[in-house]
């Protein structure tokens, strides 16, 4: 993943983080509350897509906003998924956090080559 420099990095790599803190914040919720915690925690999730993550657009590429949005759309919807009972939902999930930490973590601080 190419990284852009300074502040846009900051803020790319701390939604991103982001994204993986709802998705473990879920699960969690919906392990130790069942289907009705969960559904009031996606409702966060759907305001955070609505103020935090679209705050995050004018501070970075369209390009690398889209690819948080997309992965944002993804944790929503695999809620969502984990919600209605469906078979692998969870799994989905982790592989969205994964995906996320990944993201996040890429070296976010060094200058394209």
């Amino acid at each position: 993943m190419v990284c852009d420099e300074g502040t846009r990095n900051e803020v790319f790599c701390v939604l991103a983080h982001d994204i993986a803190d709802w998705g473990e914040r879920f699960l969690r919720v919906e392990a130790a509350g069942g289907r009705e915690s969960a559904e009031q925690l996606l409702g966060g999730i759907a305001e955070w897509l609505g103020s935090d993550l679209v705050d995050g657009m004018p501070v970075m590429s369209l390009e690398r906003w889209e690819l948080l949005d997309a992965l944002a759309e993804e944790l929503l919807q695999g809620c969502k998924a984990c919600i209605a009972g469906a078979p692998g939902a969870g799994q989905l999930l982790r592989d969205i956090i994964r995906r996320a930490r990944e993201m996040a973590t890429c070296d976010c601080l060094k200058k394209d080559a």
